[in-house]
């Protein structure tokens, strides 16, 4: 199976770089130790714990290309808590909409990994974040009856980057987000079906689970200060894949420039959009079927952020 394979590589992959990385500490402790020199350790030159966070106001909270808010702005915040050892807690809110996720309008997304550096430009990260949504229920849609079935959804993903470029895969061991044969299924599959009058064809297989979904992504972001002050630019591609479905993977994409200022201020746009999939377009909203959007359209998005 392919997640199966997945995660054997990262595990392989990830394990043998945290291996490394406590291996090359040892080394540096013992072979680096000047006796005629005060001993400065790194814990007093850097504090055990920081508390980075910020505060967004986007024109459209976009993920993996398709929009969260229906088209509309969202505001986003967040905090983490980080250790010097490189153990960090996060936790991330968002606005959504509840045309695109049923009777759901907020996200939180709660998160705990560990990432640390190797040699000098390698770094990695792996964790796990449980994205929560109160109230979001398919059983709770007002235009259709579909059986319960959370949004709620875990994912497991691991990172691997160097300087500009960034590697990344997870998968979810639980539901994507509640979406099962019922609420998602093709022709002839549940009781409201086909789901996605963009593909007649597409949905989830009968008596299939999505879970072990998963997705590989890769990032770009180059710094210009060396050219233009302050400027930024980034590009992101990536493949979700949908387990036990057909005609529901798509390919995401998107690129963008940031402007960063004085005071943790920073204004940026990005545009994107999806391929693969014809499924999501003229999606009928969960709250009004004649309310119709394709959340993976191709736009420009605008977006400013307050870090602290």
């Amino acid at each position: 199976m392919k997640i199966v394979k997945l995660m054997i590589t990262l595990e392989i992959l990830l394990g043998g770089l945290i291996f490394s990385t406590f291996a090359l500490s040892d080394e540096v402790n013992v072979s680096n130790v000047d006796n005629s020199a005060p001993v400065t350790s790194e814990a007093s030159q850097n504090p055990t714990w920081s508390f980075p966070s910020s505060v967004a106001l986007v024109s459209d909270y976009i993920w993996r290309g398709q929009s969260q808010t229906w088209g509309n702005p969202a505001l986003q915040a967040g905090i983490e808590i980080d250790h010097s050892s490189g153990l960090y807690l996060g936790l991330w809110g968002s606005n959504v909409s509840s045309h695109w996720l049923p009777n759901a309008n907020l996200e939180t997304d709660w998160s705990i990994g560990y990432r640390n550096t190797i040699f000098k430009d390698f770094k990695y990260d792996i964790g796990g974040v449980y994205v929560f949504y109160p109230d979001g229920n398919f059983s709770k849609v007002p235009v259709f009856k579909y059986a319960h079935s959370r949004l709620d959804t875990l994912e497991i993903y691991g990172s691997i980057s160097w300087q500009w470029l960034s590697l990344k895969a997870g998968f979810n061991p639980t539901q994507f987000y509640g979406w099962n044969p019922n609420n998602s299924g093709g022709p002839g599959v549940g009781a409201n079906s086909p789901s996605f009058p963009g593909d007649l064809n597409a949905g989830v297989i009968h008596e299939g689970n999505t879970r072990w979904s998963h997705y590989l992504q890769a990032d770009v972001s180059y710094d210009m200060s060396g050219i233009f002050n302050g400027f930024n630019i980034s590009g992101e591609i990536g493949h979700q894949y949908i387990e036990d479905s057909t005609g529901l993977d798509w390919t995401w994409y998107k690129i963008g420039i940031t402007r960063s200022f004085d005071y943790g201020i920073a204004v940026n746009a990005f545009l994107t959009g999806t391929s693969g999939s014809s499924a999501f377009n003229g999606f009928p909203s969960f709250d009004n079927a004649n309310d119709v959007s394709n959340v993976d359209k191709t736009k420009l998005v605008f977006g400013i952020t307050k870090s602290f």
